[in-house]
């Protein structure tokens, strides 16, 4: 991992790009800038990985490019459970749960990852509350996107039939 400099990332990527992204959506240039240059930005290499098992409610992360995979520990293994790819947020969920993070983080492609504190959150939160909002709308949509997906994984994999569905014969 190596940090980068926010600026030049910024200057890198546009704005119309930073926008774009889900948990930006509808957000100021001027926040956005905040959430950047206040953050830290750092680049992942393919391959590079970040245990994240000991992390404690201490912010999430944006993924800005890239690709970043997310390896659950289960007894003795690690389980792929998810693809953060550009836009999304990871480990939003352990910082409002207040729960610890279980898990290993990978990059399936170089990727830039911003990491937003809790304190830098806070702090959004006084400095821009109307932009506060829309940032929590972006990222409970998010959540809301990961818990239809966990439902449709849990459903299949039960063989479950919703009302009115026929089972196809082999």
């Amino acid at each position: 991992m190596k940090t980068e400099n926010s600026a030049a990332v910024i200057e890198s990527l546009g704005f119309d790009y930073l926008r774009e992204l889900a948990t930006f959506g509808a957000l100021s240039d001027t926040a956005i800038r905040a959430l950047i240059e206040q953050g830290e930005v750092t680049s992942r290499r393919k391959g590079e990985n970040q245990d994240v098992s000991t992390a404690m409610a201490g912010g999430f992360y944006v993924v800005l490019q890239g690709d970043v995979g997310y390896y659950r520990h289960c007894d003795n293994h690690d389980v792929l459970t998810r693809h953060f790819r550009s836009g999304d947020q990871m480990g939003f969920d352990v910082m409002i749960g207040l729960f610890p993070s279980n898990g290993v983080e990978v990059a399936f492609e170089d990727s830039l990852v911003l990491q937003i504190s809790s304190d830098q959150f806070f702090q959004f939160h006084l400095d821009f509350p109307a932009e506060f909002g829309l940032l929590m709308i972006n990222l409970s949509r998010e959540l809301s996107r990961e818990i239809n997906m966990l439902e449709a994984v849990i459903g299949d994999s039960t063989g479950w039939l919703g009302v009115g569905q026929k089972k196809e014969a082999p």
